[in-house]
């Protein structure tokens, strides 16, 4: 039985170090499939990156946390700046689902109107279409669109956020991230991605070149580390024994 595995590289065009090490990852390494800020600093040079790649998937990298909005939010902005007092807000119950609901409307727009066709699924920035009152407007936007979401299935069960109903790898791995970066740590997720029999699963990772954007990132050098691994010639050997078959959400 062959797996599906997507490689995603979030935070297409946060900055140019960060675009050019998606690029590389995906050029020479194993990453299939980018989610792309489209307020981001480096938005347009990540559109025209792209197009040295085609074979890169890009998906929407939905944000309430960073930068500018695309659409109207006076509740969720301060001094026209979004925020991560998303999630104090949340905490107190006062989520403006109407704002955000129209800004994720404005990116996805926005999106299509930078790179020319639809996302080739919708994650988030921060993970912050998880936060549970949050899913039910994205997954229903995901559906309408018939586009697949990015589903941490385990943080769904714990907040017991209903989500059989998008579509969805069957297993999601946020555990390539932080000081511990390795070929090893890569390996040992595919491998509990076999244990638990997952039928696809989707990796999340962030290579970049570090540039003075990023070195003002509390996550910063660790995505030098995963630019390095992800670039390994022996990772590739790796997924095709665990009999993984590279592709993207679009094969779903």
């Amino acid at each position: 039985m062959q797996r599906l595995l997507i490689v995603n590289a979030d935070d297409f065009g946060l900055s140019r170090g960060q675009n050019y090490g998606i690029v590389e990852a995906c050029r020479n390494g194993v990453v299939t499939s980018t989610t792309a800020l489209v307020n981001g600093a480096a938005v347009e040079h990540a559109v025209a990156l792209r197009t040295q790649v085609p074979e890169l998937a890009v998906g929407l990298h939905f944000t309430l946390t960073l930068g500018k909005p695309v659409g109207n939010t006076p509740s969720l902005t301060r001094e026209g700046q979004l925020g991560k007092w998303v999630w104090d807000m949340a905490a107190q119950g006062s989520l403006p689902l109407d704002e955000i609901a129209d800004e994720l409307a404005c990116q996805y727009s926005r999106f299509i109107a930078l790179f020319g066709e639809p996302p080739s699924h919708i994650d988030s920035h921060h993970h912050v279409h998880m936060i549970g009152a949050i899913f039910p407007l994205v997954a229903a936007f995901a559906r309408e669109k018939d586009i697949p979401l990015r589903v941490d299935r385990d943080d769904a069960q714990r907040q017991g956020i209903e989500a059989n109903e998008v579509r969805s790898t069957s297993g999601f791995s946020s555990d390539f991230y932080g000081d511990a970066i390795s070929t090893s740590l890569f390996m040992s997720i595919l491998d509990a991605g076999l244990q638990r029999g997952d039928s696809s699963l989707e990796i999340m990772t962030h290579p970049a070149f570090v540039d003075k954007t990023l070195m003002a990132s509390k996550y910063c050098y660790p995505r030098l580390d995963e630019l390095d691994v992800l670039t390994q010639p022996s990772l590739k050997e790796a997924i095709a024994e665990r009999a993984f078959r590279p592709g993207t959400f679009r094969d779903l």
